[in-house]
């Protein structure tokens, strides 16, 4: 008699350090390269209103840089579609 045996279970804890990037981009950049996906992530920063009250500069700081294999990117690509195209609770159409 042999005896199946189960596939070890592994518990993934997640943690955020103290000096973990967060922050919010409102400009991105996707650079492919032969083995990597690179992702650049930045803030606008507006400068100062002129004498008219009109933006005259935004500064574009960069604030992250992350690179990932081809396959992981892909995989990223895939998660933002499948939630970017699932309506939120306070969309039309969404289930109430």
């Amino acid at each position: 008699m042999t005896q199946e045996q189960q596939p070890a279970q592994i518990e993934r804890v997640f943690e955020q350090p103290p000096d973990a990037i967060s922050l919010y981009s409102d400009l991105a950049q996707v650079i492919r390269s032969a083995h990597e996906i690179v992702f650049q992530f930045y803030e606008s920063i507006p400068g100062p209103p002129g004498p008219d009250g009109t933006m005259t500069l935004v500064r574009t700081r960069l604030r992250a840089t992350i690179t990932v294999s081809i396959p992981h990117a892909a995989n990223i690509g895939d998660i933002l579609r499948t939630r970017t195209e699932q309506p939120t609770p306070d969309q039309p159409g969404a289930p109430q």
